[in-house]
């Protein structure tokens, strides 16, 4: 793993509920013991200021949104059809991996010198791009691909003094990256330098900055500008990599399998789709939020369905791998 992942809280939270069921289950009694309050996210980041910086990352997240092109638009009809339901409409699209395929990508990732984390989010580019160059004819376009950004949900808990440990809480920032892929980029370059942008946020702590970034992009001088992009337009796809659950599977009332998470209403506000993945005995899950219609679920498949087959197939990637190469994948 690149260290950068979420949902620990979540993660302890479906163990908690498992863990008390499987006791009614048995004829016990429920073992209550409340978790001790935590403070917010945000008061826990006051650990690290650095004004300059947050005023930074708030003017490049402005240049981004003044030049982003989104690869897969949301088809506009049914994202407002999808938005007038009551309630609100998010579909989540799931799959799975097999043991032999995790095994073969632990082993590719170690070979090649790259952590997994970093690996998967280049693949998640790839597939986006791939998907764009064959809604576009399958050729590569003349005028290159666009530039892919992505915001990343990361783990706040170890980066933040005093550090909450393994809590019931909602403690998650996001990081930028970007890439330019070209015909001759190979997904090993991208992935390299997503480690160096990673590597580089943390040397520079902005993490623990994401709360006062957020509010000053929401509030600060350029909201007016920022808020009037039309939604749809904010972030294409967001990776949480979860890593791996590492709790009991195995109950007196049978076995859990896989846990996939379940959007309600992340799109598009949170990103036009969410892509969440990690590992359960030894095997991945995989699972896309996104929101209702027809092409907007085909696009959001598509590139789930593209993502999770050179996940669990990756002795068919090599050095030289291309986008090219996903587009005919």
């Amino acid at each position: 793993s690149s260290g950068i992942n979420a949902e620990y809280g979540g993660f302890r939270l479906l163990n908690e509920v498992l863990r008390q069921y499987d006791r009614l289950e048995s004829g016990q009694e429920l073992d209550l013991s409340p978790a001790a309050v935590q403070p917010s996210g945000e008061d826990m980041s006051e650990c690290v200021q650095n004004e300059e910086l947050v005023e930074k990352m708030i003017e490049n997240r402005v240049e981004r949104a003044r030049q982003q092109e989104i690869l897969l638009p949301l088809n506009r009809e049914e994202l407002a059809a999808s938005q007038a339901a009551n309630p609100w409409i998010n579909r989540t699209l799931h799959t799975l991996g097999t043991a032999e395929g995790l095994v073969k990508l632990k082993k590719m990732c170690k070979e090649m010198g790259v952590t997994v984390g970093c690996y998967s989010f280049a693949v998640l580019f790839y597939a986006i791009a791939a998907v764009h160059i064959r809604r576009k004819g399958g050729e590569f376009p003349t005028g290159g691909v666009p530039t892919l950004y992505s915001d990343v949900v990361a783990n706040l808990r170890s980066r933040v003094d005093p550090s909450p440990g393994d809590c019931f809480m909602l403690c998650i920032a996001e990081v930028e990256i970007k890439e330019k892929i070209e015909q001759g980029t190979t997904l090993l370059d991208t992935t390299k330098y997503i480690a160096e942008q990673l590597k580089s946020c943390m040397e520079e702590k902005k993490l623990p900055l994401f709360a006062k970034f957020k509010m000053g992009v929401e509030t600060g001088k350029y909201s007016e500008e920022f808020n009037s992009y039309p939604e749809g337009s904010y972030s294409e796809f967001l990776p949480s990599n979860k890593v791996c659950y590492n709790y009991p599977t195995k109950f007196s009332w049978g076995e859990m399998t896989s846990a996939h998470s379940i959007g309600s209403y992340w799109c598009p506000f949170f990103a036009n789709q969410v892509m969440l993945y990690h590992s359960v005995n030894g095997v991945m899950n995989y699972s896309v939020v996104c929101c209702d219609g027809e092409n907007i679920v085909r696009d959001a498949r598509e590139v789930m369905d593209l993502f999770a087959a050179v996940m669990e197939n990756s002795d068919k990637i090599g050095e030289n791998t291309t986008v090219m190469d996903f587009v005919k994948f």
